[in-house]
């Protein structure tokens, strides 16, 4: 296998081994080679795509999900990939391949990018409940009154759900534009109305908090985590090959990297394609929302439908905007993600029925073993006992003649009878060790002869 950039000690240990027997996840994360170009970079995105995951993976999650998290298939939402995926794309198409792998190999969701997808459809929902829009026409008091109120409503379920941090209440503008999520989703104009009352809930729902009376009320809030918490999303299901070549292809590229003699960018320059590996489409992820503290069964309710909007409707992943990343949340694909969970339920619970009768039968033969031992005269349980040694431990029992009991000699030798060839080369190399065995051996009734 060639691994130019591994350390030596591991090349050396890899060398022997084939492509298809390599971690896939080491491959892509470790073994990148950057300097490689078209078809011999072609060639290395190829033998990577010939490698296997451990599909062992994926059963083990839905048991962690319903076991470990007692999630039931109806708390659980399924997506089926409509195009190609690509997650983890910040350190280039080679060094990590544009792919989030876990160490098994599988490719997966990381749980950031979930709440990320669910976070911008509540954001997104925020801005389009008139907030952030202007009013088509001019509104009196009540009107906008009542808009603020729902406002600040959805604003504290955002909150809520996702948490905040030091800069999400504040007014700092970058560019013209707030750097808040929750103050551009407001509006510039309705931002104060809708903050005040959203806070004060805040401090409501969480009466441990304190507010600062030096402060403004909004400077008083902790940072908040949220009160639920978006899973990793493994596949329940996957096609065959789960991983497809893709290619991206730049078109002016000394445009692109500041080439004064290209500044008009102008259609002279050769196409550069540039090969990587992507998720190919088709297959079911399963995404678990856990509630957390202060969480109830609306706010986790909510989360989950935010999440499936925004899967449906933005996407996860690079270039969602050129038709990647998308998924379909039908009903159908819900049933088809639930008989999968009922199917890996059925399968375990037979496993584990068959392994409790496997207990119960091995129990059974264990008790009847003990009972024919008791029945045994003792130095015939001597025998059985002294018989399963390994030839090592056999020896050592053999030093302990002085040591040991009538019962435990005459077990002892009917026992070394048996192990016919170890008696044979005891009498050739260590004559001093089975000599008193021997002596001990003619005396008994009957007599037993070692040799």
């Amino acid at each position: 296998m060639n691994t130019p950039h591994a350390p030596t000690d591991t090349r050396a240990a890899l060398q022997s081994l084939s492509v298809t027997e390599c971690s896939r996840s080491l491959y892509f994360d470790r073994f990148a080679r950057p300097e490689t170009e078209k078809e011999e970079r072609r060639d290395y995105f190829k033998d990577g795509l010939k490698t296997k995951s451990i599909p062992l993976k994926r059963d083990t999650w839905l048991t962690f999900l319903r076991a470990g998290l007692g999630q039931m298939p109806d708390d659980l939402r399924f997506a089926q990939l409509q195009a190609r995926l690509m997650v983890n794309m910040a350190g280039g198409v080679m060094e990590n391949a544009g792919l989030c792998l876990d160490r098994f190999g599988i490719p997966y969701i990381p749980g950031s990018a979930v709440k990320g997808c669910a976070r911008r459809m509540a954001i997104q929902q925020l801005f389009e409940s008139g907030a952030g829009f202007q009013p088509p026409q001019p509104e009196d008091i009540t009107a906008k009154s009542k808009r603020w109120e729902q406002c600040a409503e959805l604003l504290v379920r955002i909150a809520r759900v996702f948490g905040w941090g030091d800069l999400d209440w504040s007014h700092k503008q970058k560019d013209g534009r707030f750097i808040s999520d929750f103050a551009y989703a407001c509006g510039q104009a309705d931002w104060d109305e809708i903050r005040e009352p959203a806070v004060k809930a805040l401090f409501a729902a969480f009466p441990n908090w304190k507010p600062d009376t030096g402060k403004p009320l909004w400077q008083s809030l902790p940072n908040f985590a949220g009160s639920v918490s978006f899973l990793p999303a493994y596949p329940v299901q996957a096609p065959n090959p789960d991983l497809e070549l893709d290619v991206v292809t730049c078109h002016h590229r000394e445009y692109y990297a500041g080439n004064p003699q290209f500044a008009d960018a102008p259609d002279t320059e050769e196409p550069v394609p540039v090969v990587f590996p992507a998720v190919a489409p088709g297959h079911v992820f399963v995404f678990a929302v856990v509630p957390l503290h202060g969480c109830d069964a609306a706010l986790l309710n909510q989360a989950r439908a935010w999440l499936k909007a925004g899967l449906e409707t933005f996407g996860l992943g690079a270039k969602t905007n050129a038709g990647y990343g998308w998924f379909d949340c039908s009903e159908a694909v819900q049933n088809t993600g639930q008989e999968a969970v009922h199917r890996h339920l059925k399968k375990k619970q037979a496993e584990a029925e068959e392994q409790r009768k496997a207990q119960a039968e091995a129990e059974t033969k264990a008790r009847a073993e003990r009972e024919r031992l008791a029945r045994l005269p003792a130095h015939k349980r001597f025998k059985d006992e002294y018989s399963m040694l390994a030839d090592e431990p056999f020896a050592s029992q053999a030093k302990k003649f002085t040591e040991m009991t009538d019962d435990q000699r005459h077990g002892f030798v009917l026992a070394l009878k048996e192990k016919r060839e170890t008696a044979k080369r005891w009498a050739k190399k260590k004559p001093e060790l089975i000599k008193p065995w021997q002596d001990y051996a003619r005396k008994l009734q009957p007599p037993i002869e070692l040799r």
